[in-house]
């Protein structure tokens, strides 16, 4: 998991216009509350870790000022990510002093070891699992040749304990102080998600209904939003990790009554339904300008088409809603049968128009009842009528 849960994964809102929002969008992540709450932790746990390492007996207690850089390596946003990374910055810290005392008992002279230190240290970083870990391996190794000296044996002992001490008061620090839970930060990376695919589908509706069609040149005003949505449910998904990697040992879980399954199941039918969506959407770039292939829909199929957007887009955004969803798939049901008639009476149409045209023969290509844009909506419809059936199971 990243140590930048949230930030790394914000959703698109759009082109910045003026230079205090673009320093403001580079400033507010900074800003976050749950960063501030890390660096507060953060902040507690290194002085907690430098005071107790001064209580260590012997000359193990002169190295304490480790222990808050041990501290520091331990904080991060979650409390398994804090797990795991202090593993491996103590396994990689194991691998550097043990490198580096290898190198002290052979017999190469101080400005060899320093070289290998580094080099050996860096290939044995690449080993897989080190994770944070691998960037200790030559950092140890040269720290304990160059500042250990003649004094490695007890600096390599109270290098290593010190950032143990820290590691370990870390941990309880990230524990017992609010362990973050990124529930909310899903909830909103999916509603960022469904809006943005909400908006494609009315988008789509109002430039069918509209009487001025915009110009061939142009992109269609739906593309942005078509765009942008494969980025928001690609944010989604990285938060909805976040927010499952931060629920684990979490305490906070037992009284946090957020639906997270809910989440994931709704994050699961975007997915699904986005597919449909941008197929929509180039399905309807060529019944108006015939790219990339020409796609033919009479008045009515085009009229009846707005309406079934138009229910598509509110049958997603009551998806998640008890009280609309039963009648926004009713109302979806209706325009779905008013299209597939529509469409239907189209096609007799076009068959019958062609033998009546003799010696004339329709492009292959064409599609002249939108049969496309048809099953496109049919699987919108049927993906959050199953969504709901699932959820009713459970």
């Amino acid at each position: 998991m990243s140590d930048e849960p949230v930030m790394a994964r914000e959703t698109s809102t759009g082109s910045i216009r003026t230079p205090r929002q673009r320093l403001g969008a580079w400033i507010t992540p900074a800003l976050r509350p749950w960063r501030l709450m890390l660096a507060l932790k953060t902040a507690i746990a290194a002085t907690a870790a430098w005071f107790l390492g001064g209580f260590i007996p012997g000359e193990l207690g002169d190295f304490s000022y480790y222990a808050p850089l041990g501290a520091l390596v331990s904080l991060t946003p979650t409390l398994m990510d804090s797990v795991r990374s202090s593993l491996q910055t103590l396994i990689g810290l194991g691998l550097g002093i043990g490198l580096a005392w290898a190198l002290i008992v052979s017999p190469a002279p101080g400005w060899v070891s320093v070289a290998l230190s580094v080099g050996l240290g860096t290939i044995l970083a690449g080993l897989p699992g080190l994770g944070q870990g691998r960037d200790y391996v030559p950092i140890a190794a040269l720290f304990v040749i160059i500042i250990g000296g003649a004094n490695a044996n007890d600096f390599s002992l109270g290098y290593l304990v010190q950032m143990a001490l820290g590691v370990l008061v870390g941990l309880l620090v990230n524990l017992l102080i609010m362990p973050p839970l990124f529930v909310r930060e899903s909830a909103a990376g999916i509603a960022a998600a469904r809006g943005r695919m909400v908006d494609a589908l009315r988008t789509m509706s109002t430039t069918l209904s509209s009487e001025t069609e915009p110009a061939a040149d142009d992109p269609p005003p739906w593309e942005r939003s078509v765009t942008s949505l494969r980025h928001d449910i690609d944010a989604a998904r990285g938060l909805v990790r976040d927010a499952a990697e931060s629920r684990r040992a979490n305490p906070r879980t037992r009284w946090n009554k957020h639906d997270f399954r809910g989440d994931q199941g709704a994050l699961e039918a975007l997915e699904r339904i986005a597919p449909a969506v941008v197929e929509l959407g180039d399905a309807l770039r060529a019944a108006l300008w015939g790219i990339p292939v020409p796609v033919r829909l009479g008045a009515e199929v085009r009229a009846t088409l707005a309406d079934a957007l138009d229910a598509a887009a509110d049958l997603v955004d009551a998806a998640i809603d008890d009280e609309r969803l039963p009648e926004a798939l009713e109302t979806s049901d209706q325009a779905l049968v008013a299209l597939r008639r529509a469409v239907r009476s189209a096609h007799v149409d076009a068959v019958n128009q062609a033998g009546s045209d003799a010696g004339s023969a329709d492009d292959p290509a064409d599609d002249p009842g939108g049969e496309n844009l048809l099953f496109a909506l049919r699987r919108i419809h049927a993906e959050v009528e199953s969504s709901k059936r699932t959820d009713q199971a459970e």
